[in-house]
């Protein structure tokens, strides 16, 4: 299996106009940095939740049809399937007709459906059988819950305040190096895992 990003989302869940809000900043001197750590954090986000937040167009490539009457798709929430294409031993592309299955998008992880009667195609070659490709995530940054972008704000705070002092007085950074050495900071963990999406 492979996923690969065809259309990648077109803004951010958070601006730098809020970024820098945030981090208290009003001069320019930053802005790079700042929507570099927005951004990746956002990829980490994406990553370790498995949900895209703003809209974005991905392919999955599998090796193989599935085996039952569902294909999950592992990127949420899913928007539509845009088509699913199949290549057959002399790699002769071909599209599957739209009318032979269905497209769940409420369920988590969404997922395609045969319609009864229907079976997936056949005689495929031995690797990258099948083409999905698909639309997801929660639409524009409007749409993207709170608490992931205030997930994302608190670690743009902590990796940014390496940089520059941003803690009040009485607020304490002792623990501001051990915070940047885990994989996710424990209190952004804790507004992410709400939107967490496991493994299929």
């Amino acid at each position: 299996m492979a996923l690969i990003i065809s259309v990648p989302p077109v803004s951010e869940p958070v601006s730098l106009a809020e970024a820098k809000i945030y981090l208290r900043i009003t001069d320019s001197d930053d802005d790079a940095l700042i929507n570099s750590l927005v951004t990746a954090i956002r990829q980490k986000a994406e990553t370790w939740t498995r949900r895209l937040f703003i809209t974005q167009t991905w392919t999955l490539w599998l090796d193989w049809a599935p085996e039952g009457t569902m294909l999950p798709i592992p990127l949420s929430p899913l928007q539509l399937v845009v088509d699913i294409k199949s290549y057959d031993s002399a790699n002769t592309v071909s599209t599957f007709d739209a009318s032979k299955y269905l497209v769940d998008g409420v369920s988590t992880p969404g997922r395609v459906g045969l319609n009864d009667g229907q079976t997936w195609p056949n005689a495929l070659r031995a690797m990258n059988a099948l083409e999905i490709k698909f639309v997801a995530g929660f639409g524009d940054a409007s749409k993207v819950p709170e608490t992931i972008k205030q997930g994302i704000l608190q670690w743009v705070k902590l990796l940014f305040a390496n940089k520059s002092k941003l803690y009040e007085s009485n607020e304490s950074t002792s623990g501001l190096l051990e915070l940047n050495r885990v994989p996710i900071p424990p209190a952004v963990m804790v507004l992410w895992e709400p939107y967490r999406v496991f493994k299929i």
